[in-house]
Formats: C-alpha cells, sequence, structure tokens
C-alpha cells in the first residue's frame, strides 16, 4: 500500500511541475492578424499592441528590403517574420 502512494505522490508532483513549465511558455498571438509590423522601417515583427510602440533608429539596412518576400505572422504563438526560400536568397545575396 505504501508503494502506490508513493507512486501517486511521484504522478503528483510530476503533474504539477510539467503543467508549472507550460504555464511560462508565453503566447503573443493565436493568429497572423494578432501580429503587425514596427520599427522605423518596419523591420519588426510584433504583437498589434506592442507595433505602435516599437521605437527603433530610422536607419535602411539592405536586408529590410527582403522583407517583401517574407510576412510577419503568428508562428508557434509567437509574431515572427515567416522564413522562406525567397526571403533567404535574398538575404545572403
Amino acid at each position: 500500500m505504501h508503494i502506490n502512494k508513493f507512486i501517486l505522490i511521484l504522478f503528483l508532483i510530476s503533474f504539477i511541475f510539467i503543467a508549472g513549465c507550460n504555464i511560462n511558455k508565453q503566447v503573443e498571438c493565436i493568429k497572423d492578424s494578432d501580429c503587425l509590423t514596427g520599427g522605423c522601417s518596419g523591420q519588426v515583427c510584433t504583437t498589434k499592441e506592442n507595433a505602435a510602440n516599437i521605437i527603433t533608429t530610422c536607419e535602411y539596412r539592405e536586408e529590410y528590403g527582403c522583407l517583401r518576400f517574407t510576412s510577419c505572422g503568428c508562428v508557434n504563438n509567437k509574431c515572427l517574420w515567416r522564413e522562406n526560400k525567397e526571403y533567404t536568397d535574398c538575404l545572403n545575396k
């Protein structure tokens, strides 16, 4: 009987630990429309709420031109630029 209680307690502790790890996972977005671009050159992909508050230097870098080949969207609950072949080819030039 003591072994069953030990296994139950161990299971509960493991469950609480695993559940606690998932609580810290930040969910920025659920769908693409939750994300927008920000920054002086539109180079930052962020949440709709943060986009207007993003402050960057107003310089233009060649790689910002490659952003036309990608889109800012929700990837694994984070607002990120979607990588694709056209975008990476442009960056490598």
